[in-house]
């Protein structure tokens, strides 16, 4: 049996042996960082730091720039009108289209009274832009003017004039030509202002001069048109069959003509 007095000893050294291992444990609680260190604090920090910052970029590059500005529209270009000579339909109703503004300027350009050569008249003949006799004061006179001709180039031709008074009671405008063998065709005059709207048309008003079938002018009258600017339109209506051409014709605008034919 144990004796008494060893009991003591035993818990003395259960005591000593105790307090060396808590030492012990202390001693590797320290060693193993279990209060974490600087450097792991630090490293989870960044990784903390990291993530903002990513997270960060991410909302900005899926927010559009404020200063970004969507596409101009592409911008549409008109293209030009070009006039292209061609056949116009001589026996039509429907008024002439006007394209733009009148810059004939017949009020700077008085013909008064006489006769000029058809060739030396300002335009082209077209309905944009006439042949100009100007202001007439008085019978004028526009000699020697090409034939039409059935198709093209064409056989309408625009001539420009301006009453500058109150046309009397035999005034007239209209086309003197002498038919042949070769050129059977009349001219056939119209009266249009200069918005295309058709006055007096080349069959539906006028009259002739001369004995059928040699006819040697057809003319409107023009004593129940205001001072103002007109177009006379001469044409060729008869078809190649008939006539190829007309002849070549003289155009006469008399605002107060007495004189027969």
């Amino acid at each position: 049996m144990t004796s008494a007095g060893a009991f003591p000893a035993v818990r003395e050294g259960e005591e000593t042996m105790i307090r060396k291992c808590a030492a012990a444990l202390a001693a590797i609680l320290l060693a193993s960082g279990c209060g974490g260190s600087p450097d792991h604090r630090s490293s989870a920090e960044g990784s903390s730091s990291a993530g903002v910052s990513q997270s960060a970029s991410d909302t900005a590059s899926a927010t559009p720039a404020v200063s970004s500005s969507s596409p101009e529209p592409t911008p549409t270009t008109q293209e030009p009108v070009v006039e292209t000579p061609t056949e116009e339909v001589a026996t039509s109703d429907t008024p002439d289209t006007w394209s733009g503004d009148d810059t004939t300027e017949d009020d700077d350009q008085s013909a008064g009274d006489g006769s000029q050569d058809c060739a030396d008249l300002a335009g082209s003949g077209t309905f944009t832009d006439p042949l100009q006799l100007g202001v007439v004061d008085g019978p004028v006179t526009a000699q020697n003017c090409a034939p039409l001709t059935s198709g093209s180039p064409f056989n309408v031709r625009y001539f420009s004039f301006t009453l500058s008074g109150t046309p009397g009671a035999d005034a007239r405008a209209g086309a003197s030509f002498t038919l042949t063998q070769d050129a059977l065709g009349p001219v056939y005059p119209a009266i249009v202002q200069p918005n295309g709207w058709v006055l007096k048309h080349s069959l539906g008003s006028g009259y002739w001069t001369g004995t059928e079938p040699d006819f040697t002018g057809r003319y409107q009258q023009l004593s129940d048109l205001a001072p103002g600017t007109y177009i006379l339109r001469t044409e060729k209506l008869d078809s190649p069959l008939h006539s190829l051409s007309t002849p070549s014709y003289d155009v006469v605008v008399d605002p107060d003509s007495s004189t027969g034919s």
